[in-house]
């Protein structure tokens, strides 16, 4: 551990506090000492420490005080505070907790758990320093591309999102259909919106149509239009999507759901700009871009006769794929902030901060559902808040708690006694994240340690520690 890592411990019983600092200097750990609550806020303050051991039990301003007057601070509210204590009832526990502490450990502790503990907290005090290093350039992105753009709704400084940016902004004017894919969730109609409001055709109409919603009459119908007396029901002429889209952007989104002869019929307009509305014999002519989304594998549907491979040649002259939530981690504090932003100023409210330990929550859980089941989880977390400012880990709901890799009901005494330390958790996750990046860039460590935001030679070594050669 890096001597540059700065700890401030606070106890009034000098022994203890010695006893502390040279435990953590072993462990290379810059260690500066208060013995009370208000020296601690000095030393805070002209110290600015990386993290912060605080004694809870101690004469005049006790470690609850020191805490709310740390957690009011716009500044020093994110420095990760663990609390120290003899007391190890749930009241006391919980008390803390709720005073903002991001830990909790039971005096008298193990050396090796602390140490652990210490490191944890460290994690989150660089998730901080790296959520304010990428706000500033997630800002700067965006007044590059524009504010009137749609590239300022779609939110990410990851690496795997700086290349989805990277190929928008190739393909923006490119006289080509565009293929976006992605799991569920993943914001595949935000690319779209931005490719074409930031295009030649942006004056022109967007329209979106979902290939699932309709039955495959009724979608050629939706379509390409029909005349009076096409089928039942028809009493007048219909103008269809692509009509209305002409000189525009067509978003077909679930492409892959779109029935076989309906796939002809959209080759042909992708092929010379021509279709027939249903009913009728005339050729008609449009002039629309198409850009199609898809949650499904394409390659293998052709494979199994369920989609046309000329159809996919078309489609798939550019293919931009948007990562999974749980591939681009790294985003998750920006994402759930923005929806925070965007929820204030929707009611006209003052913006909700994260706890810390909601915030490591969060970046744990996989989101099966991606960017949208993060939205959605902001959403329902702010009406839980009522009026208070803070979103705290109780807030969120039970199967984010569950399925994040430190659950809400492993409390911190558990925790202390049993074999599963926090550092474990967390190299659990790292070997996780390796091996899916791996995985899925078909063994590429350049690239991996590139998405993972490491350096190739510390991720070879990574990859030997873990055994994912």
């Amino acid at each position: 551990m890096s001597a540059k890592s700065r700890i401030l411990a606070v106890d009034d019983n000098r022994d203890s506090l010695f006893a502390l600092q040279e435990l953590l200097h072993e462990e290379g750990f810059e260690v500066s000492t208060a013995n009370s609550g208000k020296e601690a806020l000095e030393r805070v303050g002209a110290e600015n420490p990386d993290i912060i051991l605080l004694d809870l039990n101690m004469p005049g301003m006790d470690g609850y005080e020191v805490l709310k007057h740390l957690k009011s601070d716009s500044v020093f509210r994110f420095i990760p505070t663990v609390i120290l204590s003899a007391n190890d009832n749930n009241q006391d526990i919980t008390r803390a907790l709720d005073e903002g502490a991001d830990g909790y450990i039971t005096k008298p502790f193990r050396g090796d758990e602390l140490v652990a503990r210490v490191k944890a907290a460290l994690r989150t005090q660089r998730l901080y320093t790296e959520l304010k290093e990428s706000q500033d350039a997630n800002a700067l992105l965006r007044r590059q591309l524009g504010e009137k753009s749609s590239f300022s709704s779609i939110v990410g400084d990851s690496p795997a999102m700086r290349e989805v940016f990277d190929l928008v902004q190739k393909v923006l004017d490119a006289p080509i259909p565009v293929l976006i894919s992605g799991e569920s969730g993943t914001g595949k109609e935000l690319i779209a919106r931005a490719i074409h409001f930031n295009s030649i055709r942006k004056n022109k109409v967007f329209i979106s149509q979902n290939c699932a919603a309709f039955s495959e009459s009724l979608l050629e119908s939706e379509l390409f239009g029909h005349v009076r007396g096409a089928f039942t029901g028809a009493i007048k002429d219909r103008e269809g999507i692509f009509q209305a889209a002409d000189g525009g952007t067509l978003f077909l989104d679930e492409i892959g759901e779109m029935a076989l002869a309906l796939q002809a019929k959209l080759l042909r307009v992708l092929q010379d700009g021509t279709f027939t509305a249903v009913g009728e014999n005339k050729q008609r002519h449009a002039d629309v871009r198409i850009v199609a989304a898809t949650n499904k594998n394409l390659v293998e549907m052709v494979k199994q006769g369920r989609f046309r491979e000329d159809l996919l040649y078309r489609l798939n002259v550019l293919n931009i794929h948007l990562p999974a939530l749980r591939q681009r981690r790294s985003d998750i504090p920006l994402l759930a902030i923005h929806f925070l932003e965007e929820i204030a100023r929707r009611n006209d409210k003052a913006v909700k901060t994260l706890s810390n330990e909601a915030l490591r929550i969060l970046c744990d859980f996989d989101w099966p559902g991606n960017v949208r089941q993060l939205q959605n989880e902001m959403e329902r977390a702010w009406i839980l808040s009522g009026e208070t400012a803070e979103i705290t880990a109780s807030m969120l709901s039970p199967e984010v708690r569950r399925g994040s890799i430190l659950s809400d009901s492993t409390t911190t005494s558990e925790l202390s006694t049993t074999n599963t330390l926090l550092k474990d958790a967390l190299q659990e996750l790292e070997k996780k994240m390796i091996e899916e990046s791996l995985t899925r860039l078909k063994g590429n460590k350049s690239e991996a340690a590139r998405e993972l935001g490491i350096s190739r030679s510390n991720l070879i070594a990574k990859v030997k520690e873990y055994g994912l050669e």
